[in-house]
């Protein structure tokens, strides 16, 4: 399993604050992330990777994935939990052939859901420890590695599309015309 964060000490972690880095994420993402077009959306970042549409997908994925996560870890500590084929579920989706529009608000939403979930945690439930892809884990590192691993997602499509898809314009020969 691939780690995005440095797992904190669990017992001082705060559920609020938990959720309140996730609404921040939010918050600071989608003004930008509204700006792209369907064309610049839909444009990989090079041959073999993914779009935008893709990428958000991936994320959406991962809330459907890590949200079951978190309640299942509150309901019974020590579970076991799988990994899951990520380009597979982002292949059968068809993410890539959906309108950006309805990709980012279901990502969106997810996320909103997934700040309002993490918020009602109760603070002991955060030292929760189960194992995911055999790796042991607290529950409170579980919410901090999710939110890390969206913000290096969310990094990289910023870096590879630009601010407001300018790097995308040029790099497929897009001259901006109906973007």
């Amino acid at each position: 399993m691939v780690m995005y964060a440095q797992e904190s000490d669990a017992a001082l972690l705060d559920s609020a604050e938990l959720s309140e880095r996730l609404a921040t994420v939010l918050r600071e993402w989608m003004p930008w992330l509204v700006t792209l077009s369907e064309a610049e959306a839909s444009v990989p970042e090079r041959p073999g990777k993914w779009s935008a549409k893709q990428v958000i997908g991936h994320l959406i994925d991962s809330a459907v994935n890590n949200l079951g996560r978190v309640v299942r870890l509150q309901i019974e500590p020590g579970q076991s939990e799988s990994g899951y084929e990520q380009v597979e579920w982002v292949n059968l989706q068809h993410y890539a052939e959906r309108e950006w529009a309805q990709v980012l608000a279901l990502w969106f939403a997810l996320n909103e859901h997934m700040t309002w979930t993490v918020r009602h945690i109760e603070k002991s439930r955060l030292t929760s420890v189960g194992l995911i892809e055999g790796e042991s884990l607290t529950l409170g590192f579980l919410i901090e590695d999710y939110v890390a691993h969206m913000q290096h997602h969310l990094r990289l499509m910023k870096v590879w599309l630009g601010t407001g898809g300018e790097k995308v314009r040029q790099s497929s020969g897009m001259d901006g015309a109906g973007v």
